[in-house]
């Protein structure tokens, strides 16, 4: 084998042009690097890795405190962040329209907070929502609670107040009065005790010894607006004779239903009731008052004595529901 030389050949690296640009006219730039102070002025610091845990573990303290602390601003704020319903009644009044509205409105707590400290009312808070239970029972439901109160007496107990409370569901009402006794303490005011009246009852007049005379309109009246308007054939017709004839409380109320059903949500009510010739009898017109329709239907009544003879008419309303 051929022994021959060997060339090595080192190539030295040429040093690189410098970047050019050029402008529109075609001119060329020679780019040259150039240290800028005020960037490296700004530069971002060194990062040290306890400094960065300390100020987390800071910013995490500050966060607890105010996690803690701002509670305690908001419970200690002024009046005007309370809730309306949480603060004391001013009148006598209020006081009493808190005690009947909140316990006949699901929410006993804040009928409890009515009370005077010291009170042990005959018709408790859990009483009012029973009521309400019962009714809402009875008509299927609840969807509003009306209230009205008389004037303020003054009594031996404190201050009388007279109250009702409607209980309604689509139209249909039923009512229950109260009589609640408030105390008056530096001005504010709590319920002492709520009772509910007793029933009147025919008593023996003293001085003639009869009993006091019984109104036939009346009775015509109270027999109608208890099943048209309060929806109630039960206590209508505890107030038939033992001998009735013709349409009784229950049919009535049959009829109504399914006028109801046909017109919608129905606001029923007398439109006047006047004498008829015979003794003891009377024509009326009650209206029903639908969601779709109004209609107003006459109907004959008798009465005898203290209770409902008969009833008669409404033929349009009895024969649509047959």
């Amino acid at each position: 084998m051929r022994k021959g030389l060997i060339r090595r050949t080192i190539r030295r690296a040429r040093p690189s042009r410098p970047a050019t640009v050029a402008d529109t006219s075609g001119k060329r730039y020679r780019v040259v690097p150039a240290d800028d102070p005020e960037t490296a002025a700004y530069a971002d610091p060194p990062r040290t890795w306890p400094r960065v845990a300390t100020m987390a573990g800071a910013w995490a303290l500050v966060l607890a405190l105010g996690s803690w602390i701002a509670p305690a601003f908001a419970a200690s704020g002024s009046e005007e962040n309370q809730d309306p319903r949480d603060q004391a009644a001013t009148d006598a009044e209020g006081a009493a329209l808190r005690y009947l509205r909140y316990g006949s409105n699901e929410e006993t707590d804040r009928a409890e907070d009515a009370l005077c400290d010291d009170a042990s009312p005959e018709i408790t808070p859990s009483d009012l929502d029973a009521m309400r239970q019962s009714y809402a029972d009875e008509l299927g439901g609840i969807t509003d609670i009306d209230l009205t109160t008389g004037d303020p007496v003054p009594s031996s107990d404190g201050i009388a107040i007279a109250g009702t409370v409607s209980y309604i569901y689509q139209g249909t009402q039923r009512h229950e009065e109260f009589l609640v006794t408030v105390q008056e303490y530096d001005g504010t005011y709590c319920v002492s005790d709520a009772t509910q009246p007793a029933a009147e009852i025919p008593t023996a007049t003293p001085d003639e010894g009869q009993t006091q005379e019984i109104d036939s309109q009346e009775v015509a009246t109270d027999f109608l607006r208890t099943v048209v308007a309060d929806r109630n054939p039960a206590t209508a017709e505890a107030m038939q004779c033992s001998a009735f004839t013709g349409i009784t409380a229950q049919d009535l109320d049959d009829a109504i239903t399914e006028w109801v059903a046909v017109n919608g949500a129905t606001t029923g009510y007398l439109n006047g009731i006047s004498p008829a010739e015979a003794d003891g009898a009377f024509e009326t017109e009650i209206v029903l008052q639908g969601e779709l329709n109004q209609e107003s239907f006459t109907f004959q009544i008798a009465v005898d004595g203290d209770c409902v003879a008969s009833l008669e008419g409404g033929d349009d309303l009895m024969n649509a529901a047959d």
